[in-house]
């Protein structure tokens, strides 16, 4: 139990430290001696974002120091789950994610991808520039329950209304939540406004607005 306890720590502590290398290391020896897979991702790596997330939203954290902390916890979050049996890890719900059309940054949405599948949401990551067919496709494809749009740009911002209006069009809006986020731009007026199910301009008030909309809309608790 005590080696155990240094383990699970010093990944928290290495995330904490935006110590990569030593991260990995430990989720490694983690699973080498037996521990929890889940406890692993549960007690060591979502408690550590969530503090770097936390700072970041005070403003007392750069985003720069942020994605390293989110690339060190998705390196371990990799190994782990490719280290289970297969069919072990479930997760409650599925989101397909991705920067609107004509909005080229991705960092964003990077942070957003460790986090929520450390939270037991798989995340399907399209990237940057994504069309709103291939929201669309992709959430049909995998079954997803949640579509998030990312708009770092006010010029790219209309675009989350246009992947809303083609989920109308489809009769496809009321199978999936909706969700959008990117930078200072969303606000509840926006939100409002297009008729989404819940904004964000960090990834931790992302989290909760998924959490409350699962529960509310599908009755998944996470």
């Amino acid at each position: 139990m005590g080696n155990e306890l240094e383990i699970i720590n010093g990944m928290k502590d290495a995330i904490i430290a935006y110590d990569k290398a030593k991260c990995l290391e430990l989720a490694k020896q983690g699973m080498s001696e037996g521990i929890e897979p889940l406890k692993l991702i549960n007690d060591g790596l979502t408690p550590a974002i969530q503090e770097l997330g936390e700072r970041f939203g005070r403003g007392e954290l750069a985003l720069p120091y942020l994605m390293v902390g989110a690339e060190g916890m998705q390196d371990a979050l990799n190994f782990i789950l490719d280290s289970m049996p297969k069919g072990e890890y479930k997760p409650k719900a599925k989101m397909v994610l991705g920067s609107v059309k004509g909005d080229i940054h991705d960092l964003g949405i990077s942070i957003v991808e460790a986090v929520f599948q450390a939270n037991g949401i798989h995340v399907y990551n399209l990237g940057r520039d994504i069309p709103k067919e291939k929201f669309v496709q992709k959430a049909e494809e995998e079954g997803a329950d949640i579509i998030g749009t990312s708009a770092l740009l006010t010029g790219t911002m209309f675009e989350q209304k246009v992947v809303i209006e083609y989920l109308k069009k489809q009769g496809l809006r009321d199978k999936y939540i909706y969700l959008i986020g990117g930078g200072a731009c969303p606000s509840s007026e926006w939100c409002d406004e297009i008729g989404a199910d819940g904004w964000a301009t960090d990834v931790m008030l992302g989290l909760e607005a998924a959490k409350k909309a699962l529960a509310e809309k599908k009755g998944i608790e996470l």
